[in-house]
């Protein structure tokens, strides 16, 4: 369907440039102060924004394969430090007890308590 006003490259441009305007690092920053407190949050969201971007800035229906492998590459390489801002520390005592479970029939769930004890 053809737009009253504007061409399809007119089109294309200002879609760029406002996605260029909402990606921005100083906007994305803006937005973080409404949306999180701490700053390791902030840096999170900003990374998150920017790799959303990468991922579909510029894939479109007439993108070519090498543009959307680009991409794709660039929001992995983005991604990697992103892993390290949701990392939690490392619970070396942290204990699971799970029960034993046994199914009599197909239809019956039967629930086996734990020959363990409590957690030392």
């Amino acid at each position: 369907m053809d737009h009253p006003v504007m061409g399809p490259d007119e089109i294309r441009d200002r879609t760029q440039v406002v996605w260029d305007q909402f990606y921005s690092l100083r906007n994305i920053w803006a937005r973080s102060r409404g949306a999180v407190s701490s700053l390791k949050a902030r840096l999170a969201f900003l990374l998150i924004s920017k790799i959303y971007r990468q991922m579909y800035a510029n894939t479109g229906i007439a993108t070519d394969s090498a543009r959307v492998n680009r991409s794709a590459r660039w929001a992995r390489l983005m991604a990697i430090p992103c892993r390290r801002l949701f990392a939690g520390r490392p619970m070396p005592d942290l204990r699971i007890d799970r029960p034993n479970v046994s199914f009599s029939s197909p239809l019956t769930l039967r629930v086996v308590p734990s020959q363990q004890g409590p957690p030392a």
